[in-house]
């Protein structure tokens, strides 16, 4: 192969990556505004203070939200320097918004069907921004923009749960300790003092066992998506 056209690869493939990370970094930009603006806007139409974040939507749109902004910094350092700053940790952070992210959608589609006792508003600003705006972008820029760490055992997939357990750990304690009163139990799994352990258990394995299925779901697309970016880079073909 001639210097020339190592080159034109070289060009080619510099050209596609920042396309890519200026994508990533436009839409994880666009997703914090409107993390940041819905959380507001609730917070000012539903006037219920900090009891506000005890749904695990408004919690997750903020975790979904700081994440972004790592990753417009990020991609804006990759972009500048053409060099991949992904690490296990960034990569596992990503990977637990997307997750998180898709079981907030998951639930609230849930809430739509005819026998689900309650209906979200979902076209009022804040509602579809957190229920399904933000999710179909965090999950889309996910499993096609970000760049794969390699492959890796599912059991590390688990690591796409860390919201779960950061939002049960925080919202269970106050409830436990008084802090959230019963009659503001955000859902009806997470009363446990009027729970067996049984129940308990089965909600724990279900919420968990969602969340594995959504990470390694998410993973496996990266995976399989994301080099599409440089599909013909050393054949010259062009991508448009």
């Amino acid at each position: 192969m001639d210097e020339n056209r190592l080159e034109q690869i070289e060009r080619d493939f510099r050209r596609r990556y920042r396309k890519k990370k200026a994508l990533n970094l436009i839409i994880s930009a666009a997703i914090f505004v409107l993390g940041l603006s819905s959380v507001i806007y609730i917070w000012n139409y539903d006037g219920d203070g900090l009891m506000t974040f005890r749904w695990m939507t408004v919690d997750g749109t903020i975790f979904t939200s700081a994440i972004s902004l790592i990753y417009v910094v990020v991609n804006l350092i990759e972009m500048i320097r053409y060099t991949e700053l992904t690490s296990r940790a960034i990569y596992y952070m990503r990977l637990a918004a997307a997750a998180a992210e898709t079981l907030i959608m998951v639930v609230v589609l849930i809430s739509q069907l005819p026998f689900s006792p309650q209906h979200m508003h979902l076209f009022r600003y804040d509602m579809f921004n957190m229920h399904l705006l933000i999710p179909v972008l965090t999950v889309a820029s996910f499993v096609t923009n970000d760049s794969p760490i390699g492959k890796i055992k599912p059991v590390m997939c688990f690591h796409g749960t860390w919201f779960v357990t950061l939002y049960a750990t925080v919202v269970l304690t106050l409830i436990l300790t008084g802090v959230v009163p019963r009659d503001m139990i955000p859902y009806a799994f997470m009363d446990v003092k009027n729970m067996s352990f049984i129940v308990i258990a089965s909600c724990l394995l279900f919420v968990y066992s969602a969340g594995f299925l959504f990470s390694l779901t998410a993973y496996y697309l990266n995976r399989k998506l994301s080099w599409l970016w440089f599909r013909g880079v050393a054949s010259g073909q062009k991508r448009r």
